[in-house]
């Protein structure tokens, strides 16, 4: 069961992972198949494998994201973009036939 930590740090990334998903859809423009709730769904995931990418490297503290840090918006952004390109280009032309 999530405690209040828990629920706090999952707000976050979904918060977090909105704002990640809008900017990585004005960075990588066009239709997406599955509109906005893939999209929403490829920001969050995104922005826990930006926190991911960040505890491999070795430059995360604690794997967690913070609003005021640069490099958590770059990771995340970065996260949401790997996944979006995945989706346009591999995933969603499956789901199209």
């Amino acid at each position: 069961m999530l405690g209040i930590t828990g629920v706090w740090s999952f707000l976050v990334y979904l918060v977090f992972g909105l704002i990640c998903a809008g900017i990585a859809k004005a960075i990588m423009p066009g239709k997406d198949p599955g509109g906005f709730w893939v999209t929403a769904l490829i920001g969050i995931v995104g922005a826990y494998l930006g926190a991911y990418m960040r505890t491999i490297l070795g430059i995360s503290h604690d794997g967690e994201v913070s609003f005021f840090s640069p490099l958590d918006w770059i990771f995340s952004i970065l996260g949401a973009l790997i996944l979006l390109f995945i989706w346009k280009k591999l995933l969603a032309p499956m789901f199209n036939k």
